[in-house]
Formats: structure tokens, sequence, C-alpha cells
């Protein structure tokens, strides 16, 4: 149904990005998740090594948790809601918690914890097996990581 779109202006597709998971850090491209084997350097100039270490520009470093997530243009993703084979999760300060309630994110949208989504104008969608949300409304997918 086309009324259950995300308007492209309230969310992103995120499907390239790197995540901390089990003390290794895996890469995803192509709806592939791959484990990461080389340091790599992102668009803000940020390297990201191997076992979850960031470097940033201003020689700053930070290490990832189990769950962090950071994109290609060297954004972290920390907190954020996941669709997992029917129930709505919640991955806060590197743990995945059932998300018990209704959340309100920073753009607006109301996330119940079946899965409904109700942007702020009025649109609304189901999110499916495998999607994520950020905290401020940005969905992505994780395909392959997905069962």
């Amino acid at each position: 149904m086309q009324n259950n779109k995300i308007k492209e202006a309230n969310s992103i597709q995120m499907t390239e990005y790197l995540k901390m998971k089990g003390g290794k850090m895996l890469m995803m491209k192509d709806g592939k998740m791959s484990q990461m084997h080389k340091e790599m350097k992102l668009g803000n100039g940020t390297m990201v090594s191997t076992n979850g270490m960031l470097k940033m520009k201003n020689g700053q470093t930070m290490m990832l948790k189990n769950g962090e997530m950071i994109n290609m243009h060297g954004m972290i993703m920390k907190n954020y809601i996941k669709m997992k084979e029917g129930k709505m999760m919640m991955m806060k300060d590197g743990r995945m918690i059932l998300m018990g309630k209704e959340m309100k994110m920073s753009n607006g949208a109301m996330v119940s914890p079946n899965g409904k989504v109700k942007m702020k104008d009025g649109h609304a969608m189901m999110m499916k097996n495998g999607q994520m949300m950020d905290m401020n409304g940005m969905i992505m997918k994780e395909k392959s990581e997905m069962k």
C-alpha cells in the first residue's frame, strides 16, 4: 500500500555501515553482512580498526561498544530500536531489551511496541523484520543478519 510508505524526507535508508557485535567489527555492504578485515577510513576522516577502535580526524579515540554502529560518513549510532522476530527491541547502552511502551523519536514519529510507526505528518507504516530506526527517526535495514 502506497499510503504506508514513509516520505523520503522523513527517513534515510542506511545500507552501508559498520557494527560492533560480539567483539567483532562487521560491515554491511550491498545487503550483506561480513566481518571487517582491514582498517577503514570514513567520509569524515575517522579511521576504524578491526577491533572497533575509532580514531577521529582530530586525534581523539574511542572504542565502539557491542551493538553500536557507525555509518560511512562517521556518524555513530548507539541507541536504536529494531524489529526482531515480530518484537520491537531497543538497543540502549550496549544492551538489547524488549521495547515495553510507545516511544517518541526526536523527529516526532511515534513507535508502538507492535512495530507500528506513525510519523508527525500522519503517514504510518509497520516496521519489518530486520528494520531499525535510530532515535532521530531515521530508518535503516540490516538484511542478512536477521532470521
